[in-house]
């Protein structure tokens, strides 16, 4: 299925376009499109890929800090998910 598209271009994006051979300009903007959202879906699972792993770490961090506070693999634990929404504030 072919379908007409109408965009209004940056003067760099214009540049780029304008410098490709007329009759490969919609090969290479399909080829662009398809390219993007390959990565779109990658880093949308890759994402969750990373929530799930930290999700699993904090449980872990918190059966070990349970069973024994001063273990070092938890706080190195903890340090991994520094600046997430898992991370232990602990004094």
């Amino acid at each position: 299925m072919k379908q007409l598209i109408s965009a209004t271009l940056s003067e760099e994006a214009a540049e780029i376009y304008n410098s490709w051979k007329k009759q490969k300009k919609s090969e290479i903007i399909s080829k662009m499109i398809c390219s993007e959202n390959t990565n779109v879906l990658l880093i949308e699972a890759l994402t969750k890929k990373i929530n799930h792993q930290q999700t699993v770490i904090a449980k872990a961090n918190i059966k070990i800090f349970l069973d024994d506070p001063s273990s070092p693999l938890s706080s190195e634990l903890n340090q991994v998910l520094e600046g997430t929404i898992h991370y232990q504030y602990r004094n």
